[in-house]
């Protein structure tokens, strides 16, 4: 990825894709995403994007949401 801003993104997939999640993994790697884990039993991916490319993954078919992965901490 360039010099843009790279988000970190929690991808879940809808659950009438769950059973072909990976299909739904490689439209992600095509729209830009650079998928780290994929956890098939819960429907969610995960990963990073460049800033201009978050848009495009919401339109990716058997995708439900894309949020921003944000660190938490223990208090």
């Amino acid at each position: 990825m360039s010099d843009e801003q790279v988000q970190r993104l929690i991808v879940a997939v809808d659950d009438q894709n769950i059973s072909v999640i990976q299909s739904v993994v490689t439209a992600l790697e095509s729209a830009g995403m650079k998928v780290e884990q994929v956890l098939a039993v819960t429907g969610l991916i995960t990963g990073e994007v460049s800033q201009s490319k978050l848009e495009g993954l919401k339109r990716v078919p058997g995708v439900a949401s894309v949020e921003i992965d944000r660190e938490m901490q223990a208090i």
